[in-house]
């Protein structure tokens, strides 16, 4: 009987996972990208197909590059999972994910995510975080928390409810009343 464990050390043993994988998936986006681009010209599925072989073949050689895929891949997949989850999550709490979560919803995400790449590419390509952080870690959270308050503060509302905006004349006039005007 063969288990699953043995069956992927095999696998891994007789370099599935150095070159197969690799070399398939640099085929599958290049073939992608040049069928959709069309930069060869239309139907043209025979030379897309060559030189997507050809740039997967000539990844696969370069073991470092193969390397930074195959420890950058798994980190993104577990993002990528992350990502979907919060979806459901929102989807369960009905959220209207359709309309999107805003601009600040969209600036919070694009930065979740560079830091996501970041952190995935890190070990492999030798990048670390600058020595600061790790000393002054609880400073960078609470400002973090703080600059997100006041997006939300500056940034919130919608432009249909612009006339409830207070300027400073109004503020001045809720706090202290009414000015009496001499005349």
């Amino acid at each position: 009987m063969v288990f699953a464990g043995d069956l992927f050390y095999s696998l891994q043993g007789s370099g599935i996972y150095e070159y197969v994988l690799p070399f398939l998936l640099i085929f599958a986006v290049t073939f992608a990208i040049l069928e959709k681009v069309k930069i060869l010209g239309e139907e043209k599925k025979g030379i897309n197909a060559v030189v997507a072989i050809i740039l997967g073949l000539i990844f696969v050689t370069q073991f470092s590059l193969v390397y930074t895929l195959n420890s950058f891949l798994p980190k993104i997949s577990l993002f990528i999972i992350i990502a979907v989850m919060v979806l459901i999550l929102f989807g369960i709490m009905g959220a209207p994910v359709d309309k999107g979560l805003g601009h600040v919803g969209l600036m919070i995400g694009a930065v979740v995510s560079l830091f996501a790449i970041y952190w995935a590419l890190s070990p492999s390509l030798g990048f670390e975080l600058p020595y600061w952080i790790q000393y002054n870690f609880d400073v960078i959270i609470a400002i973090v928390v703080i600059v997100i308050i006041v997006a939300l503060v500056i940034g919130g509302g919608s432009k249909s409810n612009q006339h409830d905006k207070m300027d400073a004349a109004k503020l001045g006039e809720l706090i202290f009343g009414q000015r009496n005007q001499r005349r």
